[in-house]
């Protein structure tokens, strides 16, 4: 348990087998590949990745959308190995991307026509009643014209002054709407100037027309008729992107094949080559060592294999390396940081503190359940990676957990065994003779359960932080850490000895002990610091801080579990009380109301597990990243990362995985 032994593997291979030993290696995933910053071998056709990548999202936008599920859980198609070759070796994929393109550039033509067919018809419509054609809307020798829009409440004082004889000119309402009128102008050219001036006056903006031949009217006919057959064909065009729809997998195994080829190749340019030989060199978990050799001694004996242990100068990459109950804990690890090679990793620690802390956070049997059987369902999908399989089985540890909360508080999707007829009286007896406290009635006993939990997390923190501590300085760990334990220790002995829990002869025991950590702050800081002011100040706020920091602070931060646990006991109470029915149902209406009851029942609980499982993670992983990783943890540790098959679209497995 912990972090796996890291080893420098060098491989040394004729030049001819590059290519394949690599492949190997890539399907293997267990080597982290060690490259220098050179040119990567060249690839036929890079651009056929972003093209292949380019079709797949042509095609799913034609595609229905997933359902709420579906969107959440996102399965990638499921590809087998055997299958893979003649998936690829059967398909012409250029071909079929030539054939999207064409398709594609044909519908952005027709939809580009269609939408300036509409923006036409748009500004057409209010100029229908206009009946001369439009062809025929130009000036003549004397005379000009205009169209134009303006607000409707100046039309009639525009219309007016136009009559009145000081400017030549003749001007028409042909439409009108609540904000707008549309009027025509004509006039004549000497007068135009001031006309223009008049216009400005009121606002007038002027609109031109395309021109075509005939009326207005005859053009929104003609525009009509446009629009049916360029919507016609871009039907025609989605019917014939339906149709190779199912070609969309196809052309995912080939974004992923050619990927991880591009990858291979990539990789292949940073290798050290000779003429005749190459040299690939990197990091391998020392477990895995004699698969690796023996993989590629299979297929290419002509190789040579040396193995050393890292040098300090090395940046050696982290690889956490746990049982099966305890790896999918690694996950909070790994969201936190990578510990550093030499530290020590905290997951087997911190992983009953986690699932405990998660049950009491949800704290509902009836929750837990639902949980549970949610994630045994989507644990049994083949397209989900390792890393999600874990972090799935995180949630479900977690779930049992909270099964186990809810039984020892008697809470099953809140109160709802307690609200049933008496015709279930064993269920109800077997309730309470399970049930070890009520945290509604008892919540002091919950409270101090809560803290109890956070403080023996805290201590733990800090009893790694010592016995680590003492094996790289144990003076450090004994003026440091050791009187910080003490006074952990002696206060919650103090406590006891007070409540009556401890017998009170044990009193001045405790009160030496706590003597003894405090001489030692005194004495590590008395000797760190020069100065008197600084030794006496440091000394009192080094005690304090112990007392207030790790033993207060850090404990009482624990108590959010209470209140998450209890806030949600309520709110499923309160639903219950709210859906359930008082009284015996009676008649169809009854009937009626109890089946929308138990919908709206259902939905309410559904929406109280959803905000409880997010509140019951985000902060389970606060306690353990800021009161708990923050006691020991060494940071700066570089993730492994090996060579491996790295697909976007597909999920690769074997026939018996």
């Amino acid at each position: 348990m912990g972090i796996a032994r890291i080893r420098k593997l060098e491989i040394i291979g004729l030049r001819q087998d590059q290519e394949g030993i690599l492949a190997l290696l890539q399907r293997l995933g267990l080597m982290e590949v060690i490259t220098e910053k050179e040119p990567a071998l060249p690839f036929t056709h890079p651009e056929d990745i972003a093209e292949t990548e380019e079709a797949i999202t042509f095609l799913r936008s034609f595609q229905p959308k997933p359902g709420l599920l579906e969107g959440i859980v996102k399965l990638r198609p499921l590809v087998y190995e055997s299958e893979l070759a003649d998936v690829i070796a059967g398909f012409d994929y250029a071909k079929l991307l030539g054939k999207l393109a064409s398709l594609r550039n044909e519908l952005k033509h027709f939809t580009q026509q269609k939408e300036r067919l509409l923006q036409e018809r748009h500004l057409l419509w209010p100029w229908q009643k206009l009946g001369i054609s439009l062809d025929q809307l130009h000036d003549t020798g004397r005379c000009g014209i205009m169209l134009g829009v303006m607000k409707s409440e100046n039309t009639a004082g525009l219309i007016r002054q136009c009559r009145a004889g000081n400017i030549r000119a003749w001007c028409s309402k042909v439409s009108s709407d609540k904000a707008s009128a549309y009027l025509c102008v004509i006039y004549l050219k000497e007068d135009r100037d001031r006309l223009e001036a008049l216009l400005k006056d009121y606002h007038f903006n002027f609109v031109v027309l395309t021109k075509h031949k005939g009326t207005v009217s005859a053009r929104l006919v003609e525009i009509e008729r446009e629009i049916v057959a360029l919507q016609a064909s871009i039907r025609r065009i989605h019917d014939e992107i339906g149709g190779l729809a199912p070609e969309q997998f196809k052309l995912m195994v080939v974004h992923d094949y050619l990927s991880n080829i591009k990858r291979r190749n990539d990789l292949a340019g940073g290798l050290s080559n000779q003429r005749y030989t190459f040299l690939v060199r990197g990091w391998v978990r020392a477990k895995d060592i004699p698969a690796v050799e023996g993989a590629v001694r299979k297929e290419y004996p002509a190789v040579a294999f040396f193995v050393s242990k890292p040098s300090p100068q090395d940046d050696i990459p982290t690889a956490l390396e746990n049982p099966v109950l305890i790896q999918p804990f690694e996950a909070v690890t790994n969201l936190y940081g990578q510990p550093a090679y030499t530290g020590l990793d905290p997951t087997g620690f911190l992983a009953p503190f986690f699932a405990l802390s998660f049950g009491f956070c949800l704290l509902d049997a009836g929750y837990g359940l639902v949980l549970a059987l949610a994630l045994l369902f989507f644990l049994r999908k083949k397209q989900i990676s390792a890393y999600g399989k874990n972090f799935l089985k995180l949630f479900l540890f977690a779930s049992f957990a909270t099964i186990f909360a809810g039984i020892v508080t008697g809470s099953f999707f809140g109160d709802l065994i307690g609200r049933l007829p008496e015709s279930f009286a064993t269920l109800k007896r077997l309730q309470q003779k399970l049930v070890l406290f009520d945290p509604v009635q008892d919540s002091l006993v919950f409270l101090g359960l809560t803290l109890a939990l956070g403080f023996l997390q805290i201590w733990t923190g800090v009893c790694i932080k010592f016995f680590r501590d003492v094996q790289k300085d144990p003076f450090s760990a004994f003026v440091l850490d050791l009187p910080t334990l003490l006074v952990q220790t002696g206060l919650l002995l103090l406590v006891l000895v007070s409540v009556g829990v401890l017998p009170a002869m044990l009193l001045k025991f405790v009160l030496g002990l706590l003597v003894t950590a405090a001489l030692g702050v005194v004495y590590y800081q008395w000797t760190s610091n020069r100065e008197i002011s600084l030794k006496i100040f440091w000394s009192v706020f080094g005690i304090y801080s112990v007392i207030t920091g790790n033993f207060l602070a850090d404990t009482l931060s624990f108590s959010r579990i209470f209140a998450l646990g209890l806030t949600g006991g309520l709110l499923g109470m309160a639903i219950n009380t709210m859906l359930l029915p008082s009284a015996p149902v009676q008649g169809f209406a009854g009937l009626a109301g109890l089946a929308f009851a138990s919908l709206a029942l259902c939905a309410g609980h559904l929406i109280n597990l959803a905000i409880s499982v997010l509140g019951a993670y985000v902060h389970t992983s606060r306690l353990q990243y800021l009161e708990f990783f923050t006691k020991f943890f060494e940071s700066g540790g570089r993730q492994f990362k090996p060579f491996r098959l790295e697909n976007k679209y597909v999920f690769l497995t074997t026939d018996n995985s």
